[in-house]
């Protein structure tokens, strides 16, 4: 079991340590963050006020396992972005999906949105397997490429409706 809490600076050190290679950094982030992540690109990153970044927290063993964050796109929508459970004893232990499962119902209720979207890299199929038993469908309209190191990746990207939600959970 897992909750959220908000992400704040006390929370970057763990952070910083996950993300130990360039590539984990943009599977992670995206270009939002240049390697090596900084305390100074954190700090930054947390002033959005259209994020709302959260530490993901092992109930269990009180123990900070990932972080994720909700971006607020638009006026109906949102984002789920920048997940990771960082700790690797976590991973394939469905703490990915109950993190965002509960992003998905915190975007839904709190936010009051219709949509929530995600962005995945097409080869990291234990996300997109961990997005799909959460619900999320695949957005074949939408999708992006960039290089890493010589080689194209693609982010694929992948949604759930408000109310495809509830028609999921009756």
């Amino acid at each position: 079991m897992i909750r959220l809490e908000p992400f704040t600076n006390e929370d970057f050190e763990k952070l910083i340590s996950w993300i130990d290679n360039k590539e984990l950094l943009i599977q992670f982030a995206g270009s939002v963050f240049e390697y090596p992540l900084t305390a100074e690109q954190l700090t930054i990153y947390i002033s959005d006020n259209k994020r709302f970044a959260f530490k993901v927290i092992d109930v269990n063993m009180n123990e900070t396992i990932g972080h994720a964050e909700i971006y607020l796109t638009e006026p109906d929508t949102s984002r789920l972005c920048r997940i990771l459970i960082g700790n690797k004893e976590y991973r394939g232990k469905g703490r990915g999906q109950q993190t965002v499962q509960q992003l998905t119902d915190y975007s839904f209720e709190k936010f009051k949105v219709e949509v929530v979207e995600l962005n995945v890299y097409d080869w990291n199929i234990s996300a997109i397997k961990c997005y799909e038993k959460a619900g999320f469908i695949t957005n074949p309209n939408k999708s992006k490429k960039i290089e890493v190191d010589g080689k194209i990746w693609t982010a694929i990207n992948m949604k759930i409706l408000k109310n495809e939600r509830k028609k999921a959970n009756s």
